[in-house]
Formats: C-alpha cells, sequence, structure tokens
C-alpha cells in the first residue's frame, strides 16, 4: 500500500540523519520528530481518502437517508472521527473495537447482523414482512406514519386497517446484543420511523420490539423515532432540529458514540494540530492542549459527566432548555456544565431537598422502574445515576474512568485489564483486610467468588438487555434491604440454596448485624425461589438470570434448579421467560431443549412439562438438610402443594423497566 511506503521511506530517512549527526542535540531531534510526524501523517491519510473512497461506491444508502434532508455531519465545530485516527492510531483503533462505536450505523450488510431471509413476523396480530434485495433491506408493513399518528397521536385508527407499504430499511441501532431498524418517513421530512421488530443475533431470532424489554403483557406498542428518542445516546452531536409539527432538520456529528462524543468537538483542534512542530512540542513538554478535552485529566465529577451524558436518568432542565434541546441539540461540552440544561434524577435520601422529595411522590411508578425501594439502581445503563448515592464518589475520587476506558479494554463493557475482580477495589481500599488477610473480612476462600469484592458490593440486581449487569450503587449486604425493600442480597444470589434465615445468622455472627423478624417463608424456603416464584417481575428475571450464572452454579449446585426454571417458562412475562430458558440451558443435560419464548400457552406449558420429564427420569441427590428450603420432598421430587401456595402468592404488581 502507498501509505505503508510513505511510512518505510520516512524511518529511512531519519535512520540515514541519525547517522550523519549523531543523535545529539535536542532540535534536531525535535525537527526529525516533526518530520516523521508529517510523512506518517500524510500515510494515515491516504489510506483514510482510500477508505473513503471505497465507502463511496456504497453512496445508495447514505442517499437514502440524506435525500429527506437527515445530515450525517455538522456545519459546526465537529469533524467526525476519521480525523483523529491520523494522528492517534491507536486510540482510533481501540475506539474502533468497541460497541460504543456501533450504537447506530447505516443499515449496510457489513452492519446488519440478520441475513434478512425473506419472512414474517407476527406483532400482536400485524405483520411485518422482511427480506433484502442486493445489498439493501426492505420491510413490508403498516404505514409508519399512520402507525405513529394512530399510537402516539391517539388517533382512533384500527392498527389492522392501515395501509401497507414497503419500505427500505437505512438505518440500525444496536449491534452486539440485539438490533432494531429504522425506515424513512414518507410525510415527515426527516423523521426515521421504528421497524418495530428486534433481531437477537445469538438465536437469530426476530421478536416484537415490545418483547425486547421488561414490561407487562399486553403493554403499549414501542412505536418511536429515531430523531426524537434514540438520538440522544446512539449518536455523536445529535440535533433533532424539530423546528414544527411538519419542518424537523436533524443532524448529527457521526453516528454511534465517536470520539468527538467524549472529547468534544475537534474542529479547532485539528485546526491548530496541522503544524507538526506544535504536535511534537506538546508531546515532549507534556503540556495539555487546550483545543480538546482529555477526560483522563478532569476531575472525578467532571469525567464522569462525560459518561453520564448517556448512562444517567435526567430530563430537560427547564421548559426552556428542553425546547433549546429539541431545536439546537444540547450544548454541553466535556469538561463544562452537565447540569445546565440537564435535571438529573435521584432516588430521595435523608439530605434531598424538597424538590427531589416532592418529584418522587408524584412520580412513583417511574422510581418503582427505575431503583428498587431502597435506592439501588435497577435500570441498566444508568451508571452515572446509580454514582450519586455511591460514597466512594461523592467523597472520594472514584470516578467511571477508575475501572472503565474506551481504548485498551473489553469491548464488552469497557473495563480497563484486571477489572473483573477485587483489583478494582483495592486500588484504593488497600488495607490488610482487603488484600492479604481478605479472608477473615469475607469469610471466604481467599481465591473463591465469595472474596471477589464485587460479588458483594455491586451484585448483578441491576437488568438490561435480557441479563443481570453489575449495579453501580456500591453497598454491602443488607438484610434490611432485602426485608423491608425487596432488594435481592447478594448473598442469596450466590447461594442460590440457602434461606434468608441462614443470610441472616452469618451477617450477624460476622459483622455484627441486627437481627430482623422473618416471616416462615423467609425462614424456611431459599430465598431464590421466594423470588423466583412469588417475587414482582424485577425480582423474577434478575434471579432467572443467576441460575445461569457461573458462580452461582458452582456454589449451589444445578441438579435442583430445572423444575423451578421449567416453571418460569410460563411466567407472563416475555423476558422472564427469556431470561429462564437462557438459564436452563446451561445446565448439564438440557442443552437441547427447545423453547420459543413467544409461544402460545400451549407451546409453553409443552416446553415446561417436557423440562419436568428430563428432570423426573433422573432427579439429582439433594442433601438431605437441604431439601425442604428447596421445596424438595423425601420422594426426591418437587413438593407441589408448596409451590403452589408460593405461586398463589405471587407479587402482580406491575414492573416496566425501560432500558
Amino acid at each position: 500500500m502507498l501509505s505503508i511506503g510513505f511510512v518505510a521511506l520516512a524511518c529511512v530517512c531519519v535512520c540515514l540523519c541519525i547517522c550523519a549527526t549523531g543523535w545529539q542535540s535536542w532540535k534536531i531531534r525535535a525537527a526529525l520528530g516533526a518530520g516523521l510526524l508529517s510523512l506518517v501523517s500524510v500515510a494515515y491519510g491516504l489510506d483514510y481518502f482510500r477508505l473513503a473512497r471505497h465507502d463511496s461506491g456504497r453512496l445508495d444508502v447514505v442517499r437514502s437517508v440524506t435525500e429527506g434532508g437527515l445530515k450525517l455531519a455538522r456545519d459546526d465545530d465537529y469533524v467526525s472521527s476519521g480525523k483523529c485516527q491520523a494522528c492517534h492510531p491507536s486510540e482510533y483503533a481501540s475506539w474502533r473495537r468497541t460497541y460504543h462505536r456501533t450504537m447506530t450505523q447505516l443499515a449496510l450488510p457489513e452492519n446488519v447482523r440478520s441475513d434478512f431471509a425473506e419472512s414474517t413476523i407476527n406483532s400482536q396480530g400485524i405483520e411485518y414482512r422482511i427480506w433484502r434485495e442486493g445489498d439493501k433491506f426492505w420491510a413490508e408493513m403498516p404505514d409508519p406514519d399512520r402507525m405513529m399518528l394512530a399510537v402516539q397521536g391517539g388517533k382512533d385508527i384500527a392498527l389492522d386497517s392501515i395501509e401497507r407499504v414497503k419500505r427500505q430499511v437505512v438505518m440500525v441501532t444496536g449491534s452486539h446484543h440485539y438490533q432494531t431498524f429504522w425506515v424513512r418517513s414518507a410525510r415527515f421530512a426527516t423523521v426515521l420511523q421504528t421497524l418495530p421488530l428486534v433481531h437477537l443475533p445469538d438465536r437469530d431470532q426476530w421478536i416484537p420490539r415490545e418483547d425486547a424489554f421488561l414490561q407487562p403483557p399486553g403493554s403499549e406498542r414501542m412505536i418511536t423515532q429515531w430523531n426524537t428518542h434514540c438520538i440522544k445516546c446512539h449518536s455523536t452531536g445529535g440535533v433533532p432540529g424539530i423546528e414544527g409539527p411538519q419542518t424537523v432538520r436533524t443532524e448529527v456529528g457521526e453516528l454511534g458514540i465517536a470520539c468527538e462524543a467524549c472529547h468534544g468537538p475537534a474542529g479547532q483542534h485539528v485546526a491548530a494540530n496541522q503544524s507538526p512542530i506544535r504536535r511534537y512540542g506538546l508531546h515532549l513538554t507534556g503540556a495539555s492542549d487546550p483545543t480538546i478535552t482529555n477526560p483522563a485529566k478532569l476531575d472525578n465529577e467532571k469525567s464522569s459527566e462525560v459518561c453520564g451524558q448517556c448512562h444517567g436518568l435526567f430530563t430537560a432542565a427547564s421548559e426552556q432548555a428542553g425546547l433549546r434541546y429539541s431545536q439546537k441539540g444540547y450544548s454541553f461540552r466535556p469538561g463544562g456544565d452537565l447540569s445546565s440544561e440537564r435535571y438529573y434524577i435521584n432516588f430521595p435520601t435523608a439530605n434531598s431537598s424538597a424538590e427531589e422529595r416532592r418529584n418522587f411522590r408524584e412520580n412513583r411508578q417511574f422510581f418503582k422502574n427505575s431503583w428498587w425501594d431502597d435506592g439501588t439502581i435497577l435500570v441498566g445503563g444508568r451508571e452515572f445515576s446509580a454514582l450519586q448515592s455511591v460514597l466512594c464518589f461523592t467523597q472520594g475520587d472514584m470516578s467511571c474512568l477508575s475501572c472503565h476506558s474506551m481504548h485498551h479494554s473489553s469491548p464488552e463493557d469497557q473495563l480497563k485489564p484486571g477489572m473483573r475482580g477485587s483489583a478494582a477495589c483495592v486500588q484504593c481500599h488497600d488495607g490488610q483486610d482487603y488484600t492479604s488477610n481478605v479472608a477473615e473480612h469475607t469469610h471466604h476462600a481467599p481465591d473463591s467468588s465469595g472474596s471477589n469484592c464485587l460479588n458483594c458490593h455491586m451484585p448483578h440486581t441491576t437488568y438490561a438487555l435480557f441479563r443481570g449487569v453489575r449495579n453501580h450503587t456500591i453497598s454491602s449486604p443488607s438484610m434490611a434491604a432485602t426485608v423491608n425493600s425487596g432488594t435481592p442480597t447478594a448473598c442469596n444470589l450466590c447461594h442460590l440454596d440457602r434461606t434468608l434465615e441462614w443470610t441472616q445468622s452469618h451477617l450477624t455472627e460476622w459483622y455484627g448485624h441486627g437481627e430482623l423478624p422473618l416471616s416462615e417463608e423467609q425462614r424456611t424456603v431459599a430465598a431464590s425461589l421466594l423470588w423466583l416464584v412469588s417475587g414482582n417481575a424485577a425480582q423474577r428475571v434478575v434471579v432467572a438470570w443467576h441460575f445461569g450464572w457461573r458462580e452461582a452454579q458452582q456454589t449451589s449446585g444445578t441438579g435442583w434448579a430445572p423444575p423451578f426454571l421449567a416453571q418460569s417458562l410460563l411466567d407472563p412475562y416475555g423476558a422472564v421467560r427469556h431470561v429462564a430458558y437462557n438459564s436452563l440451558r446451561s445446565i448439564s443435560g438440557f442443552e437441547s431443549v427447545q423453547f420459543d419464548f413467544l409461544g402460545d400457552a400451549e407451546v409453553r406449558s409443552e416446553a415446561a412439562a417436557k423440562v419436568g420429564e428430563i428432570w423426573s427420569r433422573n432427579p439429582p441427590q439433594v442433601d438431605p438438610s437441604r431439601r425442604d428450603a428447596l421445596l424438595i420432598g423425601d420422594s426426591g421430587h418437587v413438593d407441589a402443594s408448596r409451590y403452589e401456595q408460593l405461586r398463589a402468592n405471587r407479587d402482580e404488581s406491575p414492573v416496566r423497566i425501560a432500558e
């Protein structure tokens, strides 16, 4: 490649100059370094333009998006990530591997994970047909504009009577856990309407969008627009551009979460650093560049606010701020004042303001769908909101960047190397109780999962994307939180086969916790089964995921679990059924069980019966001292009467987790 030749030529020139002059003068070193950087920059620039030429051959999809007026670049100081690659190749490469980059992409073959084989998906009685023609993806669907008016506008329109239309799929959101898709509106300028389906890559399954979230059966349809909803957190520098009912002039700095989302618009930075002498001078002196923001050089609050742009629960700080955003986008830039235009919603505490307490009283269901009743965050993707109650953050120096990085980290969760265990905590908590004498603190073997700080202080009690997620409301196991607020305690999410009475006795013995009165079931039935059978939908989905969690399986065994997961295949919440099925498949002997979590009641019952039949043929040998807690009778089978008694007391209060 031509660029490689340029780099090689640069290196040869430098070597020859060193031999001729000696490597003595710093001026010579600076000049040679500047020359080398210039040639390397030219090389990377040539690569960039070559890639641009390649992409120009795919402009048919770009035109499909932009002909209606949607701008994929802004006219102001945003320049896009392509301008960063030449000078920051390593950071650019590590960012490109992240799922942040692929939050939103054009619907090109390399970005769409489904093969779009022709098929028909039924969504609450409405059919959507999808197919592929060459490099283009299509859908036949009820007119999405009419659907928007019917569902969002409250129009009295029979949904099954809406005219069917053919629309090209032009954009995709998501790339890892699942993908959803967008088509152009025919009536509303630059609006991108939802194709209300979700594709699950791990199972190659299409599902209605409503069924990708934890929400009560029969919930309203999720008909939305990318311009007014997803643009906030799935693009860089997004401007909805809503100027009136029929006038929408949407533009973005870049699709997905790109360099300028974290570092700020880079126009001035690029212009100032056209000079290689300036670049090399900054590199030699280690001086900060005032034309760009480096989150790593901000304090813990300001650096975390960079992530909090998306990873928080917020609303507009005022009516004026909301109107300004809808027309011109957010004015916040990394390092600036995030609160100037956004009001971040916090779970009330003893120190909360009167306004915060009033918001809590007036929006009780919203808080129930976002936090556990003790203030532990429930909904995934809201880690910045969780940090607002963490002393390590509010009174210490911890930030998002203490454990996470956009560069040179795991694309799965952006964790830095070594941050999956106690190393994340002993960066600060480096006393002997947490390092050399850890067993004295944890009362578990030093190399066991019970001595991993995160399992006790950041358990997976947050839910998103069909899985449990570590909550970032860093706290200690508490019986009060479990008994009074229903928050599953970390102890029983690992020790699935133990009762709350067992847990309370250990917390009292080891840490001096006071004892709380427990019900008969809390004293005699494994807590995991109480939550799975009698709990609300949030408890059921979180504990169902833990039945498939490796650490819990190693601690509690798996042989006794299948009949209870089988009953969860009948749960009224589709997400609970899906999570329970995934956990069931992780248990030896049940890997090949087939189940469609969106199948009708008869299909679900047949699958549950099949699991029960497999289990009954070879029931496990369960420690007699634990049978009672696991609802297993002396015969080795499930005590149906006790199970049904728990099932009759299930908490049926509605839960809707809006990820």
